[in-house]
């Protein structure tokens, strides 16, 4: 699991398609602009984060994501092999989180 909030940490995204680190660049720039770009992971404004593994979608669903709903879901890479979809959960009305997935 890759938590990202800062523009900085787009670096830890080198192995994945272009169309997936515009899509996370274009959520932090969102954030940066309504919150500043100094936060922290804990700040107002939330963050990303990217699943590199299936049992990681298992802990956010018991831990960080219980009981809440996707608020928005879209494909954002697709070849013959990959489906990349970025999905938007709001846990407060300042705090979201999008999570990326490989499918």
């Amino acid at each position: 699991m890759i938590n990202l909030w800062k523009k900085e940490d787009l670096n830890l995204l080198s192995e994945y398609p272009k169309e997936v680190v515009k899509n996370v660049n274009n959520v932090i720039n969102i954030l940066d602009e309504n919150y500043g770009h100094n936060r922290k992971l804990t700040d107002d404004g939330g963050y990303v984060c990217v699943i590199e593994d299936i049992k990681e979608v298992d802990y956010l669903k018991v831990n960080i994501l219980k009981g809440l709903f996707e608020e928005f879901s879209d494909v954002i890479y697709e070849d013959c092999i990959d489906k990349y979809n970025s999905t938007l959960y709001l846990l407060s009305s300042d705090y979201s989180i999008t999570i990326i997935t490989k499918n």
